[in-house]
């Protein structure tokens, strides 16, 4: 069993302000999964506790199970999903086996001063009940967080993204967002191999629909194979949206010495987006593998290799917006074939990212050839006065 923690708050920086943090509890070992349930609730909330936040400080919870179908009616069940539920923030289930373990947990938790923000749920129209959204009101922000939607409509891999996306481009029904606002997205795709495909067309077709263009750029994504409890459900989709930002603060982060720009093969999403606040910085990695300035999958066949050029494509994301890899909070490492784990986290565990909290799940990437990928969210002090404060 492993809990690692990374908090940073903008008085590392000389200001006051909000502290931000990221738990994750892996629960490496044997064991029934009611077992490691209990066991990951027990770590979560020991450390929740001893750090001072309060169970209403969590914004989103990831709870990546080995077998959803037929794991996630226990885990709701459970009394400690049932409190962290009743906290409030965006709670999402999805069958990304953690490697060596049933359960994985990854929390977000923000603590502003007292009176700092406002918070509240909201409804999302034309999804399944166990979607959770939720509206974080700070000074001229709105940060909305929608997670574990699930088209109510159902259909195919097309069709269930078009309900899904679709969504935030009848604003008013959505919680006022408008996709343009959009800053982060995450979809989780049911045999990837298969469903990759016709998600990707369709993402393209709504953005063009909305006149999201490369102009204005795209969101931030990670596209990955995940499923929920349901068979049926082909596309999960969680998503971060901001309102309030002014021009300038929302930026594409790119790095053309690594990684060609996502257009060039058809695909509309950004390597990465950065948000600049008045007294820090949020810099949002998309899922990045082992890929060339070309487009090109680098190291066929060697997942070593590839978890090196992966880390090394996420420097260079971070660096061309300024940024270092130990500024990232935390890191989710995907593979396709879990047995690898071993041979990854032993380059992990001697590189860059040694010392930042992660978690690897079993979850293959959207090109059979990539072995392993990886995402994170880098926080930083380098923000601009002229913005208002996170």
């Amino acid at each position: 069993m492993t809990i690692t923690v990374s908090t940073w708050s903008a008085t590392a920086s000389g200001a006051r302000g909000a502290e931000e943090t990221f738990i994750v509890v892996w629960p490496q070992g044997q064991g029934t999964f009611a077992s490691q349930v209990a066991r990951t609730f027990d770590l979560y909330e020991t450390e929740r506790q001893r750090l001072g936040l309060e169970a209403a400080s969590a914004v989103t919870v990831t709870l990546f199970l080995s077998d959803a179908a037929n794991q996630e009616d226990e885990l709701r069940m459970h009394g400690a999903f049932a409190r962290l539920v009743a906290a409030g923030p965006v709670v999402t289930v999805v069958q990304q086996p953690p490697v060596g373990a049933k359960l994985g947990l990854l929390a977000y938790h923000v603590r502003r001063p007292q009176g700092g923000e406002t918070r509240t749920g909201f409804a999302v129209p034309g999804v399944k009940s166990k979607a959770m959204a939720l509206e974080i009101g700070s000074g001229p922000y709105r940060f909305k967080y929608l997670g574990n939607l699930l088209s109510a409509k159902g259909g195919d891999a097309a069709e269930q993204t078009d309900a899904l996306l679709g969504v935030p481009g009848a604003a008013a029904q959505s919680g006022g967002i408008a996709l343009g606002e959009i800053i982060r997205t995450w979809l989780y795709v049911a045999n990837i191999d298969v469903n990759y495909g016709p998600v990707s067309s369709a993402r393209n077709r709504i953005f063009d629909r909305y006149g999201i263009t490369q102009d204005g750029g795209f969101p931030a994504s990670t596209g990955i194979d995940g499923r929920s409890a349901d068979r049926g459900d082909v596309v999960l989709l969680n998503l971060l949206a901001i309102k309030g930002l002014e021009t300038g603060q929302n930026r594409r982060m790119e790095a053309p010495t690594h990684m060609n720009a996502t257009v060039d093969y058809g695909v509309t999403f950004e390597r990465g987006r950065e948000v600049v606040f008045g007294d820090r910085r949020h810099l949002y990695v998309s899922g990045t593998a082992s890929i060339s300035n070309q487009g090109e999958i680098l190291h066929l066949g060697d997942v070593v290799r590839q978890t090196r050029r992966a880390t090394e494509n996420v420097a260079a994301l971070l660096a061309g917006s300024g940024a270092l890899l130990a500024d990232l909070r935390y890191v989710i490492v995907y593979l396709r074939d879990s047995t690898d784990a071993g041979a990854v986290e032993a380059v992990l565990a001697e590189g860059p990212l040694a010392a930042v909290p992660r978690i690897i799940v079993y979850a293959p990437v959207c090109r059979p050839g990539w072995l392993v990928e990886m995402e994170g969210v880098a926080i930083d002090g380098k923000g601009d006065p002229r913005f208002a404060p996170f």
